[in-house]
C-alpha cells in the first residue's frame, strides 16, 4: 500500500514539473538584432519600434544602438564609438551600479528576462531628449502587448559624445531601482516629483559633479532654476524647469538632513511628502517636509550660513546661488502706495522685494483663498545684514507688518509667500494681494535727517524735498549741479 502511495504521489509530482514553465536565463549575444518598442514622445521622427543591434555585452548591461543610426557610419568611426561604449560600461560596472544598488537597493534582479543585465537602447531622440525609462517594459506581453519584457532604459544617442552621458545613464538607472524598491515591492507608485528628484542626486552621488565646472550636470540645473524659481516642487510636467525645481531642492535636503533621508524615504510603503515625512521622523527629526521647504525658499534667496545654517548650501556648486527676487520700488519722497495681486500655485514660492520710500513702511497681505499661507521675511538693513522672521495672520488669511526705518536704516524688505498644504490640487492657483505703503510716523521719532527741509541749498523751492516726486528731485538736483558748477565751487572731471 505505502509502494503503490508512494508511486502514484512520484506520478503527480512528475506531472506538475512538466507543466510548469521553464524559465531559463537569458543571455543576449553580440550583433543580435531586437525590433524595440519606444516612445514616440521622445522619438525624433515619432517611431513606436525601433530595430537595434546588439553592439556591447559588458558586466552588467547590454548596449543596443539603433540601426539606421550605425549604419550611417563610416568605417572609420566606428574604432571610437566602440571606445565610448566601453568607457561608459566601464563606469556603469565600476561605479555607477554598485554605488546606487548599494546606496538605494537593487533594480528588479533577474528581473521579468531573468537575466542579470540590463538593456540600454541608444536611438536618436528630439532636442533636448536626454532619456527616459518604460515602466511597461516591467510586465509580460499578456499584461501590456507594448512592453519589451526587460529591465531597460533608453538614452539619446546624439549625447553620446557629451561629457554628461554618464550621468543621463545614472540618472535613468535609478528610475529603475525606484520602480523595484517601490512600485514592485509595495506595489505602490512613487509621486514623480520625488521619483526625479532621487534620480537628479544620483550624479552627485556618485561624484560627477564634484569638479565646480560650469558646464557639469547640476550646474546645468541651477540655470534652469534660477530662470524660473517659482515652478511647482510637486506640479510635474516634465519640462526643464521642473527638473531644476527638484534638483535644487533634493540638494538642499540631502545637504542638511543626509542622503538616508531619500534612502529610508524609498523604503517606505508611503510616498511623495508623506515618505519624507516619515523618513524625518525614522531618524529622530523634528523638522517635517513643510519646515525644510519654508527653510529652503529662504535659502535660495539668502544663502548666508551667518543668519542661519537653515538658510544656505552646503555643496560647493550652490554655495553661490541666488534667485532674484521680484523688485517693487516705492517713490523717495513723501507717502506713497503701491499695490499688486498674484496667483500662487502649491509649494510654489513667491519672493517679492520692497524698497525705496521713506519712514515706515507697512506691508498689508490678505488671500481670500482656502489656501493656508506661510510666508517668511527678511529684513536688510543698509550693511547688508539680515534678521528673518515670519508674519502672522488673524482669522480672515491676512496680516500687517510695520517696519521703521525704510530709506534710513533699512534698505529693502523681502517676503516670501508660499502655499504648503498637500491635499490641495496640485493644478490650481491661488490668489493673494499685497499693499505697500511708506509714510512719517510723527510718533515713531524718524529723526531730524529724514526731514529733508533742513538741507540748505543756495536758492529756493517751491515746496519741502520730502514731499518732491522723483521727477521733481532730478529737476532740483540738476539745478544744484549748475549753481555749483558756475560759482566755481564744482570742478568738472576733464
Amino acid at each position: 500500500m505505502i509502494k503503490k502511495l508512494n508511486k502514484i504521489y512520484s506520478l503527480i509530482i512528475f506531472g506538475f514539473f512538466l507543466l510548469m514553465p521553464v524559465f531559463t536565463a537569458r543571455a543576449d549575444s553580440l550583433n543580435q538584432q531586437v525590433s524595440f518598442f519606444v516612445d514616440s514622445g521622445f522619438s525624433k521622427n515619432e517611431a513606436v519600434k525601433i530595430d537595434a543591434t546588439l553592439k556591447g555585452s559588458y558586466d552588467n548591461v547590454y548596449f543596443y544602438f539603433e540601426d539606421s543610426w550605425w549604419n550611417d557610419k563610416k568605417q572609420e568611426e566606428y574604432p571610437d564609438l566602440f571606445s565610448k561604449m566601453s568607457k561608459l560600461a566601464s563606469e556603469f560596472d565600476s561605479n555607477i551600479y554598485p554605488q546606487l544598488t548599494s546606496t538605494f537597493g537593487n533594480e528588479a534582479n533577474p528581473g521579468i528576462d531573468k537575466d542579470k543585465k540590463i538593456t540600454v537602447l541608444f536611438y536618436s531622440m528630439k532636442d533636448n531628449a536626454r532619456g527616459y525609462v518604460r515602466n511597461i517594459d516591467e510586465y509580460d506581453r499578456l499584461v501590456n502587448p507594448y512592453s519589451n519584457q526587460r529591465e531597460m532604459l533608453y538614452l539619446n544617442v546624439d549625447n553620446l559624445d557629451s561629457p554628461l552621458m554618464k550621468s543621463f545613464l545614472a540618472h535613468e538607472f535609478m528610475h529603475l531601482i525606484t520602480f523595484n524598491q517601490k512600485e514592485m515591492k509595495y506595489n505602490v507608485a512613487e509621486d514623480v516629483w520625488l521619483n526625479e528628484a532621487r534620480a537628479e542626486y544620483a550624479p552627485t552621488l556618485l561624484g560627477y559633479n564634484d569638479n565646480l565646472a560650469s558646464t557639469n550636470y547640476l550646474s546645468n540645473r541651477v540655470k534652469s532654476f534660477i530662470n524660473s524659481p517659482s515652478t511647482s516642487l510637486i506640479d510635474w510636467d516634465g519640462s526643464i524647469d521642473d527638473y531644476g525645481a527638484v534638483s535644487i531642492f533634493v540638494h538642499y535636503l540631502v545637504d542638511h538632513y543626509g542622503s538616508y533621508i531619500l534612502v529610508d524615504s524609498l523604503k517606505s510603503k508611503e510616498v511623495g511628502i508623506e515618505s519624507i515625512n516619515q523618513a524625518l521622523l525614522k531618524n529622530n527629526i523634528k523638522e517635517r517636509f513643510n519646515d525644510i521647504y519654508t527653510n529652503f525658499t529662504i535659502a535660495v534667496y539668502l544663502n548666508d550660513c551667518s543668519v542661519s545654517a537653515k538658510y544656505c548650501f552646503k555643496n560647493p556648486n550652490l554655495v553661490d546661488l541666488h534667485i532674484l527676487p521680484f523688485s517693487n520700488y516705492l517713490p523717495f519722497s513723501g507717502d506713497s502706495n503701491l499695490y499688486l495681486g498674484q496667483n500662487i500655485k502649491n509649494y510654489t514660492a513667491h519672493w517679492q522685494k520692497f524698497s525705496g520710500g521713506v519712514g515706515t513702511l507697512k506691508l498689508t497681505f490678505k488671500s481670500s483663498s482656502n489656501a493656508e499661507f506661510v510666508i517668511p521675511y527678511i529684513v536688510k538693513n543698509i550693511s547688508g545684514d539680515a534678521i528673518v522672521n515670519f508674519l502672522e495672520f488673524n482669522q480672515n488669511q491676512s496680516s500687517d507688518l510695520l517696519v521703521p526705518g525704510i530709506g534710513k536704516d533699512i534698505a529693502s524688505v523681502i517676503l516670501i509667500p508660499s502655499v504648503q498644504q498637500s491635499s490641495l490640487d496640485t493644478k490650481v492657483s491661488y490668489y493673494y494681494s499685497l499693499t505697500a505703503a511708506s509714510f512719517f510716523d510723527t510718533n515713531a521719532n524718524q529723526g531730524d535727517d529724514l526731514e529733508a527741509d533742513e538741507i540748505k541749498l543756495p536758492f529756493t523751492i517751491d515746496k519741502p524735498l520730502s514731499q518732491m516726486n522723483r521727477e521733481e528731485l532730478l529737476t532740483v538736483l540738476l539745478k544744484l549741479i549748475i549753481t555749483l558748477l558756475t560759482q566755481g565751487r564744482l570742478i568738472p572731471i576733464q
